[in-house]
């Protein structure tokens, strides 16, 4: 009994979920296109309780780190910025029946703490896409050689100097843009559709049951 419920249920729910998304998507049939929204809806709701199970977690967890005093100014900040405008929207729509909206201590938090990070974050991989160009460009091979050629001519194009040694290189820019980055990102995306529908596969025959958890290992 606890196989089936554990392992049995969820795969055919999720065989069921699966094929008939993929049913609405190719079939124009009003009844059936219907009862996907519907079903969709209801992920969206699913999404909401699951997203108020995560915010749960993620306390408990930061509050029990500021318990054995690790990570202190980490788990304050973190526990800070997400009760706070929680809890201020929240008192807000209750008393005043506002609807939660960026006021602004909400945007104020949002401004000291979010968009700071988010620059110092980027600030830090610029660095490292430095750094991994620099290791990458050396024309140790052909394929090294023709990045490197590459890399040269679409940064020349997108300097003002590079228009000023030769008017060719937007052109050239342009063209390697849109003709070989076009076609190896195009093939990159096929296969990692290709690889998406080869997971989904595994996970209806049952081959992978990462996704219930360790129970139903």
């Amino acid at each position: 009994m606890s196989r089936v419920i554990k392992r049995d249920i969820p795969i055919l729910l999720l065989t069921f979920t699966a094929l008939f998304q993929a049913a609405d998507t190719l079939i124009e049939e009003p009844t059936l296109n219907s009862y996907a929204d519907s079903m969709r809806s209801a992920a969206s709701i699913i999404g909401t309780f699951a997203l108020i199970l995560s915010v749960t977690l993620l306390t408990r967890l930061h509050t029990r780190r500021l318990q054995r005093r690790r990570t202190i100014i980490e788990s304050t900040v973190l526990l800070i910025s997400l009760w706070i405008p929680l809890v201020w929207g929240l008192w807000q729509f209750s008393m005043g029946g506002v609807s939660p909206t960026i006021e602004p201590f909400v945007q104020g938090v949002f401004n000291g703490i979010v968009s700071p990070g988010d620059s110092t974050i980027y600030a830090i991989l610029a660095f490292f896409i430095a750094s991994a160009a620099y290791r990458a460009f050396r024309a140790r091979s052909v394929e090294a050689t023709i990045l490197l050629v590459a890399g040269i001519i679409v940064m020349l194009a997108k300097a003002p100097i590079g228009e000023s040694i030769w008017s060719g290189f937007p052109i050239l820019s342009d063209w390697i843009l849109n003709v070989p980055n076009r076609a190896g990102v195009t093939v990159i995306i096929l296969s990692a559709i290709l690889a998406s529908i080869a997971l989904y596969v595994r996970m209806m025959l049952g081959y992978e049951r990462g996704w219930m958890g360790r129970a139903a290992e």
